[in-house]
């Protein structure tokens, strides 16, 4: 199930190093080539001669080991996939921050596929809320986290901290490679962000949108193998093609100019209804009383590009509905009067989910009106969640 996969597993100092030699047996047996790379800190729980022997690789410490004139960081990226395993807290913080003061961490940073980390620490340290928000970072930034387990510690207590075993970060590695072939050979427009309609040079109206949802959906539909196009409000420097729109007007050009070749649109972008009649080419001056701007409606590109599509049902289109009451009720109706084959529902009247946050709490609403409930999480995890449902 791994055969040929290239793994480079880094290991940092905790005492859940040990468990390291099952988990490069394990991906030795499904047919992976493994590579290990550690902490100087590493090396007081495991050797570099057992590590060797098991991987059948050299194993690396220091940042000038590798015979081929080739930097060492740069070299071992050149894996499918990196597996940091224990993540001490130390190492965590580093790579939340962008520290990269040894080779492991230097890797980590020059990676550009998957990287999966496996923490391992005291209860006390999981819990210390500066560990809690560096893993926030990593979780935003698209690494895959597989949480540790209740049980008995280093420390001689009971308690959340453990690494999940060998055998549980095996299955997880499997799910990503599998995740990462998923949407391959799908092509996938997304919209994010919240346009902007002019009233004159320095005005205009907007909304609360921070375009992370619809940022989210780019980054895991590209990571998952799809040929990713994101139309969005603000510039990502990301590897798949970004085009850059401001208005309403400008954004439903962008759509319908790339819609004929794409096998999924999801329209995330905070889209305005209202923009201005008449922009006024110079700043409008304050003279007193009331200023009245007549506002017309934009266009409604959902509901356009689910038209235009009929043609075309192999497409799937798919929605986004922020309301701040009666969400489901508003949400059902909103999907028969787009046409659109999914909805995507969330209560823009909490705090702690929506605009301007890293998460979210979702109901995805099908054509048939079936309801999927995805309980509160990070941006990135109910973005691959949403995939998920829209491609199974």
């Amino acid at each position: 199930m791994l055969e040929n996969k290239n793994i480079l597993i880094g290991i940092t100092g905790g005492i859940a190093a040990y468990k390291i030699c099952t988990l490069i047996r394990l991906y030795r047996k499904a047919g992976a080539n493994v590579r290990v790379v550690l902490t100087p800190n590493a090396l007081n729980f495991v050797t570099k001669l057992t590590l060797q022997t098991l991987s059948n690789n050299e194993v690396y410490v220091d940042n000038f080991e590798i015979d081929e004139y080739k930097p060492e960081h740069i070299a071992l990226t050149e894996a499918d996939i990196f597996v940091i395993a224990p993540a001490s807290a130390n190492t965590i913080g580093k790579l939340a921050n962008g520290m990269c003061d040894n080779l492991l961490l230097s890797t980590a940073c020059a990676f550009s596929k998957p990287i999966l980390i496996a923490p391992a620490m005291n209860e006390n340290m999981w819990n210390n809320p500066f560990v809690q928000e560096n893993m926030s970072k990593l979780k935003k930034h698209g690494y895959h986290i597989i949480e540790p387990e209740t049980g008995f510690l280093a420390c001689g207590t009971n308690g959340v901290g453990r690494m999940k075993e060998p055998e549980e970060i095996f299955d997880r590695t499997v799910e990503i490679f599998s995740e990462n072939k998923k949407l391959k050979g799908k092509k996938i427009l997304i919209t994010a962000g919240g346009t902007r309609e002019k009233i004159d040079p320095v005005r205009y109206i907007t909304n609360a949108s921070s375009g992370k949802m619809g940022l989210a959906l780019a980054d895991n539909a590209y990571r998952m193998g799809a040929d990713v196009t994101l139309v969005s409000t603000f510039k990502a420097d990301k590897p798949y093609k970004n085009i850059v729109t401001e208005t309403a007007l400008e954004m439903e050009k962008a759509v319908k100019e790339n819609l004929s070749s794409q096998d999924c649109v999801i329209m995330a972008a905070a889209v305005s209804d209202y923009r201005v009649e008449n922009y006024a080419e110079n700043k409008i001056k304050k003279q007193g009383g009331v200023l009245e701007l007549k506002l017309v409606e934009n266009p409604d590109i959902l509901k356009e590009i689910s038209q235009l599509r009929s043609d075309n049902r192999s497409t799937y289109v798919v929605g986004f509905c922020a309301e701040s009451e009666n969400l489901l009720e508003n949400a059902k109706a909103k999907i028969q009067k787009k046409g659109c084959d999914f909805l995507i529902a969330n209560d823009i009247s909490r705090k702690d989910i929506g605009f301007n946050t890293d998460e979210n709490e979702v109901y995805i609403i099908d054509k048939s009106l079936n309801i999927k409930h995805i309980e509160k999480d990070t941006k990135e995890n109910i973005a691959r969640r949403i995939l998920e449902e829209i491609f199974e």
